[in-house]
């Protein structure tokens, strides 16, 4: 690559600076997109990676059978499970347990209200190596825990925060010894303390060791180096036999599988969940986007550089002459693409810098705040870039090795080299991406607009009471508040449950039958806390029997069940089940009424069986309220109320419908990226298709020039450029819907209820594609139909 070379390039750019321009715009914009998405799967398969020795990390999912059939699928176990693990498994290193709630948090008169806070006990810190900034963890011992660097500095400011004393929902004391850095919001464990179960046997709520029933626990643990995670799993079917005893009394199989930590973000179908997950199916879709555009935007240089290069056909030939061979003739491809490409970079770096802002709060990612290798992006892009650079550049070179020195107009004989190919194979792109595209926002529409069984518009709901945690008469005060609060114009009912749609419920049991029958139900049921208001609350329908009253004592041993519990329990009728008895947890509660069944989650999962208990929710719950008119002017209302009933904790709340619909966060993602970069191939693909009539035109004007000779108008030529054009996208239209279709029925499939692909989606697409074809074909083949034939047939 010589000085002589580069002059010759920048000089043939510079005349032929509209073409170049749209080529190093098309190079520029495909890196932005790239760029953009390659730091998102960084940030996506950077998750839990920080970890010390995250590889050696396991957490341990618990499944339960009977019969052959699936009574529970949890990432929860007993909380009994990590200790005999530590006992009874030599190979394993640490074991520990973390349970979350969000806690009320006070120090002197302030009050920091909603905290993420995770309790812990076993060597649940020296299984993630989670190490401290200054001062030490002593997890083990009551009423000590660790804080974030910034909690730490919004608390405390300049102050030392080792020794400080927090006062924890109500009252619980909790001494500072140790300030861990911030976690990575890459992480799927992200609190800002943690505390020690241990404070709660102290306090006599758990007992010394805990047992094997029941599964409320995250349990982790690390393993020895070199020992396989078969191995250990062997030895947790050992302890299994040994030590859940209950099992084989119900006729049910335990099993206890490890999953990696690396792993843990992309799980979605076990209940219980700790983090955000995101489906697998979507980072494979990304990183295929990601792969797209590069051969996009790579091909369309390919065509605007081949169409570029006919014009130096006879320079090419001089070189030739002038005893140039195909290595020189190929530096001089090479020379091209390399200013092309350096000049693509130097544009998409500036572009990404600008937008990086916009994309972030687009796609909804704390990138600032997470463990992204941009070392290995960096290198993986670079790397990209040169083979990128050296492909298009052998493939330019074609052109040119061709070159017949013996003749003086190389034009004249020069062939298309399956130029339109590859613009056939973009538009199959563009037309497998508007099929995706549109897919996906309608699935998207359909869930968010779905009949879910349950009204959550203008619901708002406040995260229950911390300080009053320990209060006896906390039931009490709520009535009392949401009492007052229905009084106010607007606010039409109230409600405290223990969950709210949106969120799994986070309690459930394998342990429900009626008291005849000689079996618990071959399934989980989810079991939750709720009272009189919930259903008006929440717009249920009550199919038979009655709501909870009050008094609380009144309904104390009586429940509510959802329709499809009626089946599970063999009644033919909701009628029949009301006032029968049910056994849940070894306790006997009587049916008092019948609700619908409705979606608790999302549209993704079906809706399951719900059990309701007439109780005041445990762990502070939620407070929701039903409002009609003026929100804001509701809200102020009912938050002076609030200060008045509880002045130590803050009215944080929420709105319902936006709660549940963050569900689908990780699809809306998805279809925010893929409507850009269809756009994006659509502009790309016209680009391609512009530069390729353009030289099309060039290589037929002698034809052109004859036809109009001989009669033939603007129409007629028109015509005939379209039409050696048109058939290419229709064998891309034909080629890339049934390939949508299959692709796209296989994402549809991950959620329970989803829409159908109709067949109006590949009609308009075809219009798409027929409206972009004639976009990028009319002017160039207006140009050609207009042009004077004498100057195309005065050489002849």
């Amino acid at each position: 690559m010589n000085l002589i070379n580069i002059r010759s390039t920048i000089n043939h750019l510079r005349k032929n600076r509209f073409h170049a321009l749209l080529n190093i715009f098309g190079l520029a914009v495909g890196l932005l997109f790239f760029s953009h998405i390659v730091v998102y799967l960084g940030y996506e398969k950077g998750f839990d990676t920080f970890w010390p020795d995250h590889e050696r990390i396991y957490r341990v999912n618990y499944d339960i059978t009977q019969a052959g059939e699936e009574v529970l699928h949890s990432t929860k176990t007993p909380r009994g499970l990590f200790r005999v693990i530590q006992e009874d498994i030599p190979e394993v290193e640490y074991a520990g347990i973390g349970y979350i709630e969000q806690v009320l948090v006070r120090y002197e008169d302030r009050y920091y209200s909603d905290q993420p806070d995770l309790w812990v006990e076993g060597d649940f810190v020296d299984v993630f190596g989670l190490e401290m900034m200054r001062g030490r963890a002593i997890l083990n011992r009551p009423n000590t825990c660790v804080i974030s660097e910034s909690k730490a500095k919004e608390i405390f400011g300049n102050e030392e925060p080792i020794g400080k004393v927090l006062f924890v929902n109500q009252g619980m004391r909790h001494e500072i010894t140790g300030i861990f850095e911030d976690l990575p919001a890459n992480s799927h464990i992200h609190f800002d303390y943690f505390m020690p179960i241990r404070t709660w046997v102290s306090m006599g709520e758990l007992d010394e060791r805990g047992g094997f029933d029941g599964a409320h626990w995250w349990t982790y643990l690390k393993v020895k180096e070199g020992v396989p995670a078969k191995q250990i799993e062997t030895s947790l079917d050992a302890i299994v036999e040994k030590y859940f005893n209950h099992l084989p009394r119900q006729n049910r199989v335990g099993k206890l599988t490890l999953q990696s930590l690396s792993d843990i973000h992309y799980s979605t179908k076990r209940g219980g969940e700790l983090g955000v997950s995101t489906r697998k199916i979507t980072i494979d879709a990304l990183m295929l986007i990601a792969a797209l555009i590069l051969i996009v935007v790579w091909m369309n240089y390919i065509n605007l550089s081949t169409a570029l290069s006919r014009k130096r056909l006879n320079v090419f030939a001089i070189f030739r002459k002038l005893g140039a061979g195909k290595k020189e003739l190929f530096v001089i491809a090479l020379t091209e693409s390399v200013i092309i490409n350096l000049g693509a970079i130097a544009l998409g770096g500036v572009l990404f810098f600008i937008t990086r802002g916009v994309f972030d709060r687009m796609l909804g990612v704390p990138f600032k705040n997470s463990v992204i290798d941009y070392g290995a992006i960096t290198l993986s892009i670079t790397g990209l870039i040169a083979v990128g650079i050296v492909v298009t550049a052998v493939i330019s070179a074609i052109p040119m090795l061709k070159v017949n020195p013996a003749l003086q107009q190389q034009r004249k004989i020069m062939k298309n080299s399956g130029s339109q190919w590859l613009v056939a194979l973009q538009f199959f792109m563009s037309v497998f991406l508007v099929i995706s595209s549109i897919t996906v926002s309608r699935q998207i529409h359909f869930m968010q607009n779905s009949e879910l069984g349950v009204n959550l518009d203008q619901v708002v709901v406040i995260n229950g009471t911390a300080s009053t945690h320990g209060d006896p008469l906390r039931r009490e005060n709520f009535i009392m508040f949401r009492d007052e609060a229905v009084q106010i114009p607007g606010i039409t009912s109230g409600t405290a449950s223990w969950n709210v749609p949106g969120q799994p419920v986070r309690f459930s049991s394998n342990d429900l039958s009626r008291p005849e029958a000689q079996s618990d139900l071959k399934s989980q049921v989810a079991v939750s806390q709720i009272d009189d208001g919930f259903i008006d609350t929440y717009g249920l329908n009550l199919l038979a029997g009655r709501n909870f009253e009050q008094p609380f004592r009144n309904d104390s041993n009586n429940v509510i069940v959802s329709e499809s519990i009626i089946h599970l329990l063999d009644y033919n009728s909701p009628e029949e089940a009301v006032n029968r008895q049910v056994r849940l947890a070894g306790q006997l509660y009587t049916i008092k009424g019948v609700v619908n069944d409705f979606h608790h989650e999302g549209l993704k999962k079906p809706a399951y069986p719900i059990v309701f208990t007439h109780v005041h929710p445990w762990e502070f719950g939620f407070y929701s309220f039903r409002l009609s008119g003026d929100v804001h002017d509701l809200l102020s209302r009912l938050e002076h109320l609030w200060n008045r009933h509880y002045p130590n904790d803050p009215m944080d709340y929420f709105f319902s419908s936006d709660n549940f619909n963050r569900q689908y966060n990780d699809e809306k993602r998805l279809s925010m990226i893929l409507a850009a970069f269809t756009l994006f191939t659509i502009i790309v693909a016209s680009l391609g298709l512009f530069g390729l009539v353009s030289f099309f035109a060039q290589q037929r004007t002698r034809e052109i020039g004859i036809r109009k000779v001989n009669g033939a108008t603007v129409i007629d030529i028109i015509k005939l450029v379209f039409g050696f054009f048109i058939r290419y996208e229709i064998v891309a239209f034909l080629l890339a819907v049934p390939m949508a279709w299959w692709a796209m029925n296989g994402w549809l499939q991950g959620f329970a209820y989803h829409i159908t692909i109709s067949w109006w989606i590949f009609l308009l697409t075809g219009l798409i594609a027929l409206l972009v074809t004639i976009v990028s074909v009319w002017w160039q083949s207006y140009k050609a139909a207009i042009k004077n034939p004498v100057e195309a047939l005065r050489y002849e």
